[in-house]
This record gives structure tokens, C-alpha cells and sequence, in this order.
């Protein structure tokens, strides 16, 4: 199971970064490869949750182990909530301006 879980990991990678490496990307490309980003990570987070759920397993950690993980993951989690934050206020001023835009294009006339 494991093993198998590494190959698929890896070859999901190397997918990854072809679709990110292909020259000439219109916009449906890069929304494809954030699609394709977002479904391994959902695989990986998957993964970790029956990690992290299982005693058995996150018993053979060392204390030293589960440290560097926590910190590692609480760091990688941080630096993406920090961007969802940011890109959540960028499309909402782009939500919020296109409402405007609409709004000032609709006269109403008594």
C-alpha cells in the first residue's frame, strides 16, 4: 500500500509539473492546473488524515519527528492560508466592481 502510495505521489508530481512547465498556457490551461493541483492535494491531505487519525501509526514517530512535521505542516498551512486571504480580498474587489459596473449600466427611468 505504501509503496504504491509513493509511486502514485511521485508520478502525480511529475504530471504536475509538465502541465506547469507547458509553454503557451491560455487561461483554461492554468485553471486546469490548478484543478489538477488542488485534486493531488486533496489525495495527499487524505492520506495524512489516516495518519494522523491512526495511534498506531504516528506512534513510531519520535517526539523529534512530530515536531518537524507540525512545524513543517502549520508552516506550509500558514504561508496558504496567507494567499487564500489575500486572493479572497482581490476577488471580492473584482466582484464588488463588477456589481458597481452593473448597477451604474442599469437606468431606471419613472
Amino acid at each position: 500500500m505504501n509503496q504504491n502510495w509513493i509511486q502514485r505521489s511521485e508520478n502525480t508530481l511529475k504530471r504536475l509539473r509538465r502541465l506547469i512547465e507547458t509553454p503557451d498556457q491560455d487561461r483554461l490551461d492554468l485553471v486546469r492546473v490548478m484543478r489538477f493541483a488542488f485534486g493531488a492535494l486533496g489525495q495527499s491531505l487524505a492520506g495524512w488524515m489516516q495518519w494522523i487519525n491512526s495511534p498506531e501509526i504516528m506512534s513510531t514517530f519520535t517526539r523529534d519527528e512530530l515536531e518537524e512535521m507540525a512545524k513543517t505542516i502549520a508552516g506550509m498551512v500558514e504561508q496558504f492560508i496567507e494567499y487564500d486571504i489575500k486572493i479572497t480580498e482581490e476577488g471580492m474587489r473584482k466582484g464588488l466592481a463588477k456589481q458597481r459596473a452593473a448597477r451604474e449600466g442599469i437606468r431606471f427611468v419613472i
